[in-house]
């Protein structure tokens, strides 16, 4: 397929430039400035192919008017498959992906069961999952607190090859997955750096954390609890003293250290300064500890949101490149779960992976928090360089994979329930409007998902090749 008159995001540029895009097969095969006014025309068979002497492959797709962007990756997302499909799987997951512009995602290893602690159940994930997606994805392994050191050499030596990087919690809340403990940290850390993949944290220090739940009982006695109280019971004093502990536990293994879903900027700076990597999320970009009276159980996550100065502050750590990137922490539930009448124990989770790139773009580079460069850094390329997928991924370049996003600038994105592909809707994003919307998204080449705008332009390769279905014809794993 070549794709005409993009305005594309290059890497190294820092304003979009004019190009036509040929795609042959999976891979990027020539990025050149479009011509004005020319037509390069394919050749194109009966049976909808080019013959071997044909100088373009498919047929061609006027981009007039459309942004095109690197794929998104997202680093950090939960489809639940198998064990907590009530939640979400790998086809609704990777639909809502796709939908926001997503053609990458890595899934972690604590909310399947079994978890992806060893290689049995690693391959049995696959085999579960396998032809499910829509978009390529990857796995992390793990490791958790009810695992012996012997084991977890074990599972660190057969995992390795075939994910991109393991993690455990300093807190959890699940039973199949408990947390690791400071000591059993310092070992992980020490397996992942010798065997070259990153060790990711779910950074709160669960002393902290227990002694403000004790406070918050005793000073409430009969009251029911409010969401005051769940924002209370989770301060920034515990992802701060959290991130202190971990770069200490093993300074010589630090590079292999990465913090997930930090919402506080002091804890962003120790993690950094220690030699670890850092992510946010986009709802700690998004809102503070005061929109929980509005949105209740739609913005509850752990860790919580925090106090509204550190949104400003979380963006300006984004811009200077502090925070490596932006991840969704997707992870939906029901409405039973979520709406317990209970802040303490209404499940803690956003189904944020189509709503990634959207936000970004229109609260980043469209409001001009984030400049051009900044934006691809933020959405694939770091987070392809960090784990190992930047030969292929995160860039529009002859030899990258055919992960495209095209954006309709002009148009408006309204987030919202009817839209969304996952199968939790409750989000605390339904209801806002955003500049741009995602026209289409084109995974190793193949359509993933196009909004009417686009097929109705399109050649009937195209149209043929999003009606089938693209899932069942397989995607990429990198396990």
């Amino acid at each position: 397929m070549l794709m005409r008159n993009l305005l594309a995001a290059l890497p190294g540029e820092d304003d979009f430039k004019r190009v036509d895009i040929l795609v042959q097969g999976e891979k990027i095969v020539s990025v050149r400035a479009s011509a004005s006014g020319s037509r390069a025309v394919a050749k194109v068979g009966a049976d909808g192919r080019s013959s071997p002497g044909d100088r373009h492959v498919g047929e061609e797709l006027d981009g007039s008017g459309l942004l095109a962007f690197p794929g998104a990756i997202d680093p950090h997302v939960h489809f639940d498959e198998p064990g907590f499909t009530h939640r979400e799987d790998f086809l609704h997951g990777t639909a809502e992906a796709a939908r926001g512009g997503v053609t990458t995602v890595i899934d972690m290893p604590c909310t399947s069961l079994p978890p992806v602690t060893c290689l049995s159940a690693l391959e049995g994930k696959l085999g579960t999952v396998s032809g499910k997606a829509l978009v390529d994805y990857a796995f992390f392994g793990g490791f958790h607190g009810a695992m012996e050191p012997k084991s977890m050499a074990e599972a660190a030596m057969e995992l390795a090859p075939r994910v991109v990087g393991f993690k455990c919690y300093a807190i959890s809340g699940m039973e199949s997955f408990p947390a690791l403990g400071w000591e059993g940290f310092g070992r992980a850390l020490d397996l992942c750096s010798a065997l070259g993949r990153p060790l990711l944290l779910h950074a709160e220090d669960p002393e902290i954390i227990r002694a403000a739940q004790e406070r918050l009982e005793k000073a409430r006695g009969s009251s029911p609890p409010r969401w005051k109280d769940y924002y209370a019971s989770r301060p920034m004093e515990a992802e701060i003293e959290a991130c202190r502990k971990a770069i200490r536990a093993r300074p010589e293994a630090n590079a292999w250290l990465h913090v997930v879903h930090v919402g506080t900027a002091e804890a962003v700076r120790l993690a950094k300064a220690g030699g670890a990597s850092v992510e946010t999320c986009a709802h700690y970009l998004a809102f503070d500890e005061s929109d929980f009276d509005r949105l209740g159980s739609a913005l509850k996550t752990a860790p919580p949101v925090k106090e509204a100065s550190q949104k400003a502050l979380l963006w300006r750590l984004l811009a200077e490149g502090t925070i490596d990137y932006v991840a969704s922490d997707h992870a939906g539930a029901p409405d039973y779960e979520k709406y317990t009448g209970d802040p303490l124990t209404a499940y803690g989770g956003i189904p944020g992976t189509g709503t990634l790139f959207p936000y970004l773009l229109s609260q980043g580079l469209f409001a001009k928090r984030l400049g051009l460069g900044r934006f691809l850094e933020a959405t694939c390329q770091r987070a392809a360089r960090r784990y190992g997928l930047d030969a292929a991924k995160g860039r529009i370049e002859p030899g990258f994979d055919a992960d495209l996003v095209l954006v309709d600038p002009d148009a408006v994105t309204l987030l919202g329930s009817g839209s969304m592909f996952s199968k939790s809707a409750i989000s605390p994003f339904s209801g806002m409007r955003l500049a741009g919307s995602v026209a289409g998204t084109f995974v190793r080449g193949a359509c993933a998902f196009a909004r009417p705008r686009l097929l109705a332009g399109a050649p009937p390769l195209l149209r043929a090749a999003f009606e089938a279905s693209p899932f069942e014809e397989g995607t990429r794993n990198w396990a």
